[in-house]
């Protein structure tokens, strides 16, 4: 069965004590039969949303795992990563700005699943407010639902003011000042390593697609 172990969260907890290029060097093989088990899992998972996100059916869709390298110009003194950072998603990287992703970080203490879409690009910020000024029901309704709620964390950054062109009064005026659309669901360890994580990854993102939905059918 595709699970997270914990010999992962081992390496990561070994490497967190022994960042440096010899400790990793030696235990490079280690690292590389991890990162093909967490590849196959993510894999797995990838197909699992493809059988019903309509958004995962085009030429650019991809799972990807972060490298664990750092950028040596920024850490030389602690030059490898102590999460695995994953991602899946239906566009390739320059579109991060006008479409969603979803990421998962796997890191002792601190795991969790994001889905978001980072600082959108104007014209796609423009369409969300667009539509909720025309209607607004639609929205409320995916962002209060009861699932969703009790999931996830709504961590959406706001404009600090109304936005250009929209009343201080405006009825939807909270909704309007979005300015990111951000999720959040946290893990502990024992989630992470359990036998029914994937299952639960599973559900957590057919309980976020009608959001995703949403945001991506957007003009």
């Amino acid at each position: 069965m595709l699970k997270i172990k914990n010999t992962h969260f081992d390496f990561l907890n070994e490497l967190k004590e022994n960042n440096n290029r010899e400790w990793f060097n030696e235990n490079k093989e280690r690292y590389l039969v991890i990162k093909k088990e967490i590849e196959l899992f993510w894999n797995h998972l990838f197909w699992e949303l493809n059988s019903f996100d309509e958004f995962l059916q085009n030429p650019w869709e991809k799972s990807y795992m972060f490298r664990i390298y750092r950028d040596a110009r920024f850490a030389k003194w602690k030059p490898y990563k102590t999460n695995y950072w994953l991602l899946i998603s239906p566009w390739w990287k320059p579109m991060m700005h006008s479409k969603s992703w979803y990421f998962l970080n796997l890191e002792p203490g601190n795991s969790f699943l994001v889905w978001w879409i980072w600082r959108p690009e104007s014209s796609l910020l423009k369409s969300l407010r667009n539509s909720i000024d025309n209607n607004s029901t639609e929205i409320k309704k995916i962002i209060n639902n009861k699932k969703l709620k009790e999931a996830f964390t709504l961590s959406w950054d706001k404009v600090k003011t109304a936005p250009r062109w929209y009343k201080k009064d405006h009825i939807d005026i909270e909704l309007l000042k979005h300015k990111d659309f951000y999720v959040i669901h946290k893990f502990t360890d024992k989630e992470i390593l359990s036998e029914s994580f994937f299952k639960d990854l599973v559900w957590l993102c057919k309980v976020i697609y009608p959001l995703w939905k949403y945001l991506n059918m957007l003009k």
